[in-house]
């Protein structure tokens, strides 16, 4: 597997001469109405690594407060509807555009993780009057009080998902792949708390388990216990009870107890 880490050595340069670009890009828009952009996605975090299907640019934009300023007007035509970002282009540069009312810190409390995670990640390019970077002081210390409640609410879940009476209730009816499934799920949430250890919020599911790998704070022998655990034969019991064993004696420990 490459890992995060490998491509970022790997497009180094090529991703400091787009973030150039980015900074040119954002010098020709009027931003009379405009709070403050931050670089987002693949090009912040320094892994934009585009495939044979391409890859678009991620950008912020924050309106001005009672601003009622519309991406059209500054960005022009949104050139892909179908997905929740107006799409546009530059110089042979594909931007998706993340465009919405300015967020302090009561409207960060409310957005979804994902979406916490994907801000907390981004770097500021434009923001003169320093609104949002005094803002984000205190969403970064909301943020540390959020991932220690959101790290007890996992554990509670988890404990709930592999109980004595969760688990019985389908032993009874010999219905492992659920069973299966609810150790899934449990690792669902095993994973948030890593993050949260390390002083993030977790990612969007089809990222969240590929990021963890070069996390600082990880349980020993981190790949190979994952990679083992994640092997399954949905319809056995032996299989279940051998995953069990790992998520309980090798996983759960480490966000009971990170020195573990």
């Amino acid at each position: 597997m490459k890992l995060l880490s490998d491509i970022k050595k790997k497009q180094s340069v090529y991703i400091d001469q787009l973030q150039k670009d980015v900074l040119s890009y954002i010098s020709f828009i009027d931003k009379t109405n405009i709070e403050t952009i931050l670089l987002s996605g693949s090009v912040a975090r320094g892994d934009y690594y585009p495939g044979k299907y391409g890859a678009k640019i991620d950008l912020t934009f924050m309106k001005k407060r009672n601003s009622l300023v519309t991406p059209e007007s500054i960005l022009g035509e949104n050139l892909e509807a179908s997905i929740p970002y107006h799409c546009t282009k530059w110089n042979n540069l594909e931007f998706q555009i993340a465009f919405h009312d300015y967020i302090d810190l009561v409207s960060f409390q409310v957005q979804d993780e994902s979406k916490k995670y994907a801000l907390l990640e981004s770097s500021i390019i434009y923001d003169p009057n320093q609104v949002y970077s005094n803002d984000l002081i205190s969403i970064n210390k909301y943020a540390v009080v959020d991932h220690h409640l959101s790290k007890t609410n996992s554990l509670s879940y988890i404990n709930y998902l592999l109980s004595d009476y969760k688990k019985n209730r389908w032993e009874q009816r010999n219905a492992f792949s659920q069973m299966h499934y609810n150790l899934n799920a449990a690792f669902q949430h095993w994973i948030k708390c890593i993050y949260y250890i390390n002083g993030k919020y977790a990612p969007a599911e089809d990222r969240r388990l590929y990021y963890s790998y070069e996390l600082q704070l990880l349980p020993a022998n981190y790949t190979k216990t994952i990679a083992n655990f994640c092997k399954q034969d949905i319809e056995s019991e032996i299989d279940y009870k051998r995953r069990e064993e790992i998520f309980i004696k090798q996983l759960l420990p480490f966000i009971k107890h990170p020195s573990f």
